[in-house]
């Protein structure tokens, strides 16, 4: 009896880890960097918080400053973040402007250009950088 006793409290154990470990993948991952944004003859400091949804597909969400007012942009994206290319669409806070983003990581660098989709077409705005 004392040998099941201790073989199950080994499994529910090593099941508890394997639960832990299952959460410790599904952390966020935040990245730094910079934009560019052209058209507003603007550049500046940039983060960007990468959540999981499945392989290979992330919420996303970009805080910076853009004219003295700090501003978080939300979407999705998909594509690695560690090499290779990684693409999204973000809105910005009343979600009345869409923005596109894609670029490639390559060396654990994220270069990649960003726009706006108007109407039927998209702008492009400048470029960003993550590490």
């Amino acid at each position: 009896m004392k040998d099941l006793a201790f073989a199950t409290c080994a499994v529910v154990l090593c099941l508890s880890g394997a639960m832990v470990a299952v959460q410790a993948d599904q952390e966020s991952t935040t990245l730094s960097g910079s934009f560019v944004w052209e058209h507003g003859n603007s550049s500046g400091d940039l983060e960007a918080v990468f959540a999981p949804t499945g392989e290979g597909s992330w919420d996303v969400s970009f805080q910076f400053t853009f004219r003295s007012k700090p501003h978080t942009y939300s979407g999705s994206a998909t594509g690695s973040l560690t090499e290779g290319a990684l693409s999204g669409t973000v809105l910005n806070e009343s979600k009345n402007r869409t923005f596109t983003f894609e670029g490639a990581f390559e060396d654990g660098v994220f270069n990649g250009t960003h726009s706006e989709v108007l109407s039927e077409q998209t702008m492009s705005m400048g470029t960003l950088t993550l590490r």
